[in-house]
């Protein structure tokens, strides 16, 4: 399982503290750090954390808003929030946060042990909520996809081209290397340029190098650095068969 995570913080000594604490977490991954409002809400509907670390007084968050107005916001787009775990350096937000339903309320500075108490609940309560939508920005233009309908990736150039079982593609302005880290295991990467939904793989013929996609007439080229997954996906679909000969 994996745990897409942002830090909404202008205070780098906090941030840094954060990252630090889960870095021995392999199942954590950061995936953007936001210092005001309106970045916080950009990254948190592009790339979908499952929690969100935030400081409820950095800038766009207080003055004549409430503590809480982004997530008011996030409510417009999302059916599912990210979990918040509010850090701060005072106790006043915390009534508020409580109505918010937040995850957990620490106080500055942060210690490792909080912190990580912090993820154990996360992971007790929360560890298997799957949230199977990808969200994409461009100039205030908002596109979902559900991921059980991805087919493959594919690289072009600095963007991303998302193959749907419909048959539609759909144009995402972040690299491959991006959404690799962003998508579920069964998403695998089997080539520089693609990343293949292992559910749709209907075929894979080494002496081509190529695997076959369902729903499409595409084959999917696979490259010597990335056999050893392609060796891995061979092995789990046919554990999964009822007969293999």
């Amino acid at each position: 399982m994996k745990y897409p995570y942002i830090i909404i913080d202008n205070d780098k000594k906090s941030a840094d503290s954060i990252q630090l604490t889960l870095e021995g977490r392999s199942d954590y991954i950061c995936t953007g750090i936001a210092k005001d409002e309106e970045e916080a809400l950009d990254l948190i509907l592009e790339r979908k954390p499952r929690l969100v670390f935030l400081e409820p007084e950095v800038s766009g968050l207080h003055n004549d808003k409430t503590q809480y107005s982004l997530l008011s916001e996030l409510t417009k787009y999302m059916t599912h929030l990210p979990e918040f775990v509010i850090i701060t350096k005072t106790a006043e937000y915390a009534i508020e946060g409580i109505r918010n339903s937040v995850l957990d309320y620490i106080l500055k500075p942060l210690g490792k042990s909080q912190l990580v108490k912090t993820l154990l609940r996360f992971e007790k309560d929360f560890g298997e909520v799957l949230d199977n939508t990808l969200c994409f920005k461009s100039y205030g233009d908002y596109r979902f996809l559900n991921v059980d309908e991805i087919l493959y990736l594919k690289a072009d150039n600095n963007t991303t081209d998302f193959m749907m079982s419909n048959g539609n593609k759909v144009e995402a302005f972040k690299t491959l290397k991006h959404f690799q880290n962003l998508l579920p295991d069964h998403f695998v990467r089997i080539h520089n340029s693609y990343i293949i939904n292992t559910k749709y793989v209907s075929r894979i013929h080494f002496g081509k190098a190529k695997c076959a996609i369902k729903n499409t007439n595409d084959l999917i080229p696979f490259s010597k650095s990335y056999k050893t997954n392609v060796e891995e996906i061979k092995d789990n679909l046919a554990k999964k068969s009822l007969i293999y000969i």
